[in-house]
């Protein structure tokens, strides 16, 4: 039988991004997701470029590629599931079905406060900017795109240990 172990609980992020489910935002939602994994693609992303030259002018010795990559490991997943709700709007209630995109950030690097809070702030900017902002800009006709933080998390994980793993396959054989 596998063995597992706990790790944490340790510091983590977790976001919501809240928009309507509409088919014909499948088509920008796949391209704003996929391009979390591409380093080339989250360069041409306007906040991106605008963040890049403030930094230079603040520090000529800013790491442009040592930021680009942190964006990228800092967004290594997410999930996706819908939720019917109601509002109340100006015109009386609304009964409507969101996409709710869900990203939990922890950093697997080091665990120092400061490096811990540098990573928290780069999660941020990454799911407000690089996936609610562009939401709103790029489809460009929703009164709201709701973005959700929360801070205060715990994250716990059951890892399979690695001595459990080779008696499992031991057994299978």
């Amino acid at each position: 039988m596998a063995g597992y172990h706990q790790e944490g609980p340790k510091s983590a992020r977790m976001y919501e991004v809240i928009l309507p489910k509409k088919l014909g935002y499948f088509g920008k939602v796949q391209e704003v997701l996929e391009d979390l994994f591409n380093e080339d693609a989250i360069r041409k992303i306007p906040f991106v470029k605008r963040t890049i030259l403030d930094h230079r002018k603040a520090d000529q010795a800013f790491d442009e590629e040592g930021w680009i990559k942190t964006l990228c490991r800092a967004s290594r997943g997410y999930s996706i599931y819908e939720m019917d709700g109601r509002y109340l709007s100006p015109n009386g209630p609304v009964d409507e079905r969101v996409l709710v995109i869900r990203f939990i950030f922890h950093n697997e690097g080091s665990d120092t406060a400061v490096q811990q809070a540098e990573f928290f702030a780069v999660s941020l900017a990454v799911v407000n900017h690089l996936v609610a902002h562009r939401f709103a800009e790029e489809l460009g006709v929703e009164d709201e795109i709701w973005f959700l933080e929360y801070t205060h998390t715990q994250l716990a994980i059951w890892r399979k240990d690695a001595a459990g793993a080779n008696a499992d396959e031991e057994s299978d054989r």
